[in-house]
């Protein structure tokens, strides 16, 4: 059972927008197209093992994907949490190529792809640290939980994974594998956690807590990037060719770079603002991001937005409904 589902993670559509919007030549644009290259990798590897996720029919699992618990002044997330009345599994995914390396002594993790060797956080460390982590939000709010499991998944089935040194069968550093064979590791779990230590009436208490408390992140993406408002290009983002700007031309809006035509294009566009800007504007402000003269036009283009409002007349503010 799916109780929270796949979505492109925040960070990923705001660094999307920037890539498209920040002004040409700017020396930030190969930082900002690394980390996009990065988060598109990360998301490609979830969608993945979500795909062999799906294939667990029974009810009794509750499948999450990217929790953010609070705890104490921090937050802590996981790519994915299942709960089942005898275990709960944390899985940590990894989308890297190449021959990955794992040394369970000095807990390293290297990866060698086309002739460049380079290291990456250890991550048995890291999902040992969202166990302990999550155990200690489970004590905080005073619940009771069945015990914790933890697996690294390698999305990508070319990656070659070695080991320094073998581990032991109990050692966390075993608990590493592909993605095709999550259900039969999950079927090695279910044999070694056979006794439900919750009911089905306390699992569904966990599963409620666990969306009630997830938070998704307040990201400013351009505080984050060293960025100002003045950095990001304005005007309506031709879906054909992505040049900036486009033209308002009667009731639609018109490329001068590819000549192509559209009515929906500001859509495109004022989705944009809200990643980038604000989360809520004003008709002056859309004229403005816009290149738009006409209050009135602005007007039926925010109407047609389903967008909340609050106050009357010329000092209505538009708002995006949170995700």
């Amino acid at each position: 059972m799916i109780c929270k589902e796949l979505k492109i993670p925040i960070i990923l559509e705001k660094t999307e927008a920037l890539s498209v919007r920040i002004v040409y030549h700017h020396p930030k644009i190969p930082l900002i197209e690394k980390d996009l290259r990065k988060r598109r990798a990360g998301y490609n590897g979830e969608s993945t093992v979500y795909y062999h996720l799906t294939f667990l029919k029974d009810k009794k699992y509750k499948v999450f994907h990217n929790v953010r618990l609070p705890i104490l002044s921090n937050h802590f997330q996981m790519d994915f949490l299942i709960l089942t009345p005898s275990y709960i599994l944390i899985i940590e995914v990894k989308n890297i190529s190449g021959t990955v390396t794992i040394d369970p002594i000095i807990k390293q993790l290297t990866r060698t792809h086309k002739g460049v060797t380079e290291g990456f956080v250890d991550p048995v460390s890291q999902v040992q640290r969202y166990k302990l982590l999550l155990q200690k939000w489970f004590i905080t709010h005073k619940i009771k939980h069945p015990p914790i499991e933890h697996l690294v998944v390698f999305s990508n089935p070319s990656t070659t994974l070695n080991y320094t040194v073998y581990p032991a069968p109990d050692d966390p550093y075993k608990q590493i594998i592909h993605a095709q064979n999550i259900i039969a590791k999950m079927k090695e779990l279910n044999e070694k956690n056979q006794t439900p230590t919750v009911t089905d009436k306390e699992l569904l208490k966990l599963k409620r807590l666990i969306l009630k408390k997830h938070e998704e992140p307040e990201i400013d993406i351009l505080t984050a990037y060293s960025l100002t408002k003045s950095d990001i290009l304005t005007g309506v983002r031709c879906d054909n060719c992505c040049h900036i700007p486009m033209i308002r031309v009667s009731a639609s809006w018109s490329c001068s770079k590819c000549r192509h035509s559209s009515k929906t294009a500001h859509i495109t566009t004022i989705e944009e603002y809200f990643l980038l800007i604000n989360s809520h504007l004003t008709n002056s402000e859309l004229r403005k991001f816009l290149h738009l003269h006409s209050r009135n036009t602005a007007y039926k283009l925010l109407k047609s937005f389903q967008l909340q409002t609050e106050g009357c007349t010329k000092s209505v503010i538009y708002s995006k409904t949170t995700r």
